[in-house]
């Protein structure tokens, strides 16, 4: 890991970092707000930190980071089904690389900002950290699996081959990397989650003011991408059979569309005449939110795959007790008795949500509080991005290892 180099950077009270990435707009879900926290959390532990993204201007706004230095570049709806590709951004960011940067910090897979960052690390002989972001569990492989077996063969083995180290969230995502043969050193980091302030009150009417049928009841609340592999689909045909017995609820998906999913969605909901039982509220962002988690009953997340779900960490921030499947590495619902920890299948979903909807309010509220502990402990940003410093400055310094290291 030791490079004359790079020694320059170690004795530097502020050496700099910059995270590439395809996009931070953000309708595009989780990774657009894990590397911008990231990046801003570095400051406080003397990073000089910069992003290098794309802008996928059909895709919301680009998602802040106070302090950090952007570096963006708009493309169009072509450019981005073409793999995110911009003629001019790899000479770009090695421009930027050969006087602006100490190491480079690559997110995501299977698009061009991960070639432009692989070839800018080398040309400027930076180290090089990829955090795939779950890109590499197996039913993230499936979907599109043709496309990225030509990624795969034409640019995305060699990057991974050329990181100094790989980043997992989990440790089930540091299996899945190795199950691909992948003998980078691997560390192990979940994301982070901002801790709110459960004394300030988000009232229910910045939500119900917009959905009037979601008054006076009980929020059975999913956050997140409406996409396949988050499971909504075995989630409407579960509530199809729950919501008759459970008048007081009511079922709220919200989160950005991609891919054009939601229509399908909501043609079962007719279908399963679920009109009235469901509510679809698009994006929520800001105060609508935090309103939306804060007022949440339950929080579910069905998903097939994930590597981390910062949904999960958000929602027992915010004491709100959660329902996931066993495609997640959150054993901690268990472990903390905070929610359900279960297998993908309709029969185990449906028992955890009668299971979740039966108990007491303050049976919910005392196991929401239990996952808030849980979150304050070991997912604060503040903390994640102190131990991904100690990888850095190993990356940039060698020496010992840190724990966090698996070889």
């Amino acid at each position: 890991m030791q490079n004359n180099d790079f020694l320059k950077a170690k004795r530097r009270s502020q050496f700099r970092v910059c995270q590439v990435v395809a996009n931070i707009n953000e309708y595009t879900g989780g990774p657009a707000v894990v590397v911008t926290n990231l990046a801003e959390f570095l400051l406080n532990h003397g990073i000089s930190s910069h992003i290098f993204t794309l802008d996928y201007q059909n895709w919301g706004q680009q998602v802040e980071s106070s302090g950090v230095t952007l570096h963006s570049y708009a493309i169009n709806s072509i450019a981005q089904y073409l793999g995110s590709y911009h003629p001019n951004a790899g000479r770009i960011l090695s421009e930027l690389a050969s006087t602006q940067f100490d190491l480079i910090h690559n997110h995501g897979l299977w698009k061009f900002p991960n070639i432009y960052a692989r070839q800018c690390a080398l040309e400027n002989s930076l180290p090089l950290i990829i955090s795939p972001h779950g890109m590499l569990e197996s039913w993230s492989l499936n979907y599109h699996y043709k496309r990225k077996i030509l990624a795969w063969l034409f640019y995305e083995q060699k990057n991974l081959a050329s990181a100094a180290v790989l980043h997992a969230t989990s440790i089930q995502e540091l299996s899945s990397i190795r199950r691909f043969g992948l003998n980078n050193p691997v560390a192990v980091i979940p994301n982070g989650v901002h801790i709110e302030n459960l004394d300030k009150q988000y009232n229910k009417e910045n939500l119900t003011n917009l959905f009037p049928e979601l008054k006076d009841k009980k929020w059975l609340m999913f956050i997140s991408r409406i996409h396949p592999k988050k499971g909504l689909d075995n989630l409407l045909f579960t509530w199809k059979e729950l919501a008759k017995l459970f008048d007081e609820w009511h079922l709220v998906i919200a989160g950005p569309d991609s891919v054009g999913y939601s229509s399908q969605l909501k043609s079962l909901v007719k279908e399963l005449e679920l009109e009235n039982r469901v509510t679809f509220t698009g994006v929520l962002s800001g105060e609508i939110k935090k309103s939306a988690l804060s007022n949440a009953d339950l929080f579910v997340l069905p998903s097939h795959s994930e590597n981390f779900g910062i949904v999960i960490a958000e929602s027992l921030s915010y004491a709100v007790p959660v329902i996931t499947t066993k495609c997640t590495p959150w054993q901690d619902l268990h472990r903390y008795d905070c929610g359900w920890w279960i297998e993908d299948n309709q029969k185990a979903l449906t028992t955890a949500l009668i299971e979740g909807m039966q108990i007491s309010d303050n049976k919910r509220k005392m196991m929401g509080l239990k996952g808030r502990k849980l979150v304050q402990r070991k997912y604060s940003w503040d903390h994640i991005a102190k131990e991904m410093v100690n990888v850095y400055q190993w990356m940039i310094g060698g020496g010992n290892s840190p724990h966090l290291i698996h070889f």
